[in-house]
C-alpha cells in the first residue's frame, strides 16, 4: 500500500491518469482512508485547473536571464 509521501510524489500522475492499473489501485485505497490526502489531491487539482483555464503567462527576456543566471550559481555550489 502507498503511503501518504508517495501520494504527494504522484499526485499529479493520478489526477492525469498517468499510472498503472495496480498502482492507481493502491492509491484510491490510501485516498479511501487518508482524509489528509484526499484533501492534498482536491487541492493539486484545483491548482491545475486554474493554471489550465488562466492560461500561461510569458516570462520577459530578463525574468528568464534572472532565473538562468540563478540555477547557474545553485548548480556551481
Amino acid at each position: 500500500m502507498l503511503n501518504c509521501r508517495d501520494v504527494a510524489h504522484e499526485a499529479s500522475d493520478y489526477i492525469d491518469h498517468n499510472q498503472t492499473g495496480w498502482r492507481r489501485f493502491w492509491f484510491n485505497v490510501h485516498l479511501f482512508i487518508c482524509k489528509n490526502c484526499r484533501v492534498f489531491v482536491r487541492h493539486v487539482n484545483t491548482t491545475k485547473e486554474f493554471i489550465r483555464k488562466r492560461g500561461g503567462m510569458p516570462a520577459s527576456e530578463q525574468e528568464v536571464k534572472g532565473v538562468m543566471e540563478a540555477v547557474r550559481k545553485a548548480d556551481s555550489k
